[in-house]
């Protein structure tokens, strides 16, 4: 499936002009960016469709450490692009201006992601499914609340540090207005409040996620 230029989200850092029509993301078509949007258009990694087609099937292209086959691949917030052959590593991130943007980053840093906790389930006596806003799962017995973020291997899928929304806590805005800033919350009963340089506003818990 296709997407006019114009009707693509207000996030994707692209230009108005330019190829008639642009590849839907594969999920999270509200948010996601999809890989071949990334690689072409944004980043300049590859020149065409083709290129990047032929490059995936070689398994030059990881995402979150897994190899992708789908150019359409939609990448949200805090996805890691690893591409060893050029020794370049990218985390997806927001700019200042609301609009996705690519933080250049280390070989090392691209085995970690920061991930939101949107849910979880017990299964048993000291087990908890743990669900995250990028939709991946994790069997943990680690103490964390819903709202909270939290750093993940790749490597052994576990949780490395445990993030919470708390007074003090150094957040991004992640939706609205506010949108790529970031700043320091504080709480106040069941308000939170973020103090960005000389700006403070309420947010609501689903708007932010506590970065490191």
């Amino acid at each position: 499936m296709h997407l006019k230029r114009p009707e693509t989200s207000k996030i994707w850092p692209i230009s108005r002009k330019g190829t008639k029509y642009l590849v839907v993301p594969s999920h999270f078509k509200n948010y996601g960016i999809p890989l071949l949007v990334v690689l072409r258009d944004v980043l300049k990694i590859v020149r065409t469709r083709k290129e990047l087609v032929k490059i995936l099937r070689e398994g030059q292209i990881l995402v979150n450490d897994e190899k992708l086959r789908d150019e359409s691949r939609a990448l949200v917030i805090f996805d890691i692009i690893s591409i060893p052959a050029l020794n370049k590593y990218y985390r997806v991130n927001f700019s200042d201006n609301g609009k996705i943007g690519f933080d250049e980053i280390s070989e090392k840093e691209s085995h970690y992601k920061t991930v939101k906790l949107s849910n979880k389930k017990i299964l048993g006596k000291g087990i908890t499914q743990l669900n995250f806003s990028d939709g991946r799962n994790i069997i943990s017995k680690d103490k964390i609340s819903v709202g909270d973020s939290t750093l993940i291997s790749f490597k052994d899928k576990k949780l490395t540090k445990v993030m919470p929304i708390a007074d003090k806590s150094n957040v991004m805005i992640i939706s609205g207005k506010h949108r790529g800033t970031k700043g320091i919350i504080n709480l106040a009963g069941d308000k939170i409040f973020v103090k960005s340089k000389d700006v403070k506003f309420e947010i609501g818990k689903k708007e932010l996620i506590v970065i490191e």
